[in-house]
């Protein structure tokens, strides 16, 4: 009998110890559990979400600025992702500004007509890089690629010799040739739609304003060649 009471009695001990034990376990609420005592796995999933949003807008901001300036500085188009800031009373232009970089639109009624890629410290700009073709075709003949990059994508004004007008693709061809032809430089260049005439007499001083465009090396057939776009004629 009395070993029975004493079983009685630590069972009663033991439930009793269990019941302060779960009181104790309930008293705490949820959220200081899961800050000061377990790991909160809907915190870490939350956690997770949120890296994944920031690094998911980074990757996008990035494809945003690369495609813009790939398509600004190497197909002449856009910006689509840069903000239009100030539009200028020249016939046009516009300004857009970017993450980072900035874009000017030029639109001259009789002027620049390409697109300028640079820092948001990039200015607007349209006087033209004068130069006669004898002394670019000096320039090309001496250092084709370093002369290349002085032009390439500048705004620039040549002082040549008509050679041909292309009236059927709008163009026309001006240059330098010299009679070993080492120096020889061919000038094509696109003439805008505005100039709708093109009567102009080959063999006679031309002054054109445009953008260099592209470039090819001379060959055994033919000499350095630049090409110019947006351009504008005169005679």
């Amino acid at each position: 009998m009395k070993y029975a009471k004493r079983e009685h009695k630590n069972t009663a001990e033991a439930m009793e110890f269990e019941e302060k034990e779960q009181e104790i376990i309930d008293s705490f609420d949820d959220e200081e559990l899961d800050i000061d005592v377990l790991p909160d796995d809907k915190k870490i999933r939350r956690a997770k979400l949120i890296i994944n949003i920031i690094f998911s807008i980074i990757v996008i901001l990035i494809i945003m600025v690369a495609i813009d300036i790939i398509c600004v500085s190497r197909y002449n188009k856009g910006p689509f992702f840069a903000i239009p800031t100030h539009t200028y009373k020249d016939g046009g232009t516009k300004e857009y500004y970017g993450l980072g970089y900035k874009v000017i639109k030029y639109k001259q009624l009789q002027g620049r007509r390409d697109m300028e890629l640079g820092k948001w410290s990039l200015k607007y700009n349209t006087e033209p890089i004068t130069v006669q073709d004898v002394d670019m075709a000096i320039e090309f003949n001496d250092d084709a690629n370093k002369a290349y990059t002085k032009y390439y994508k500048k705004f620039v004004r040549i002082i040549s010799t008509l050679e041909k007008v292309d009236k059927k693709n709008h163009s026309i061809k001006i240059g330098y040739q010299d009679e070993g032809e080492k120096y020889s430089l061919d000038i094509k260049c696109d003439i805008v739609k505005e100039q709708t005439e093109l009567n102009f007499k080959e063999g006679k001083e031309i002054t054109i304003i445009g953008t260099v465009s592209d470039f090819d090396f001379k060959t055994n057939k033919k000499p350095n060649t630049v090409y110019i776009t947006n351009c504008f004629a005169e005679q």
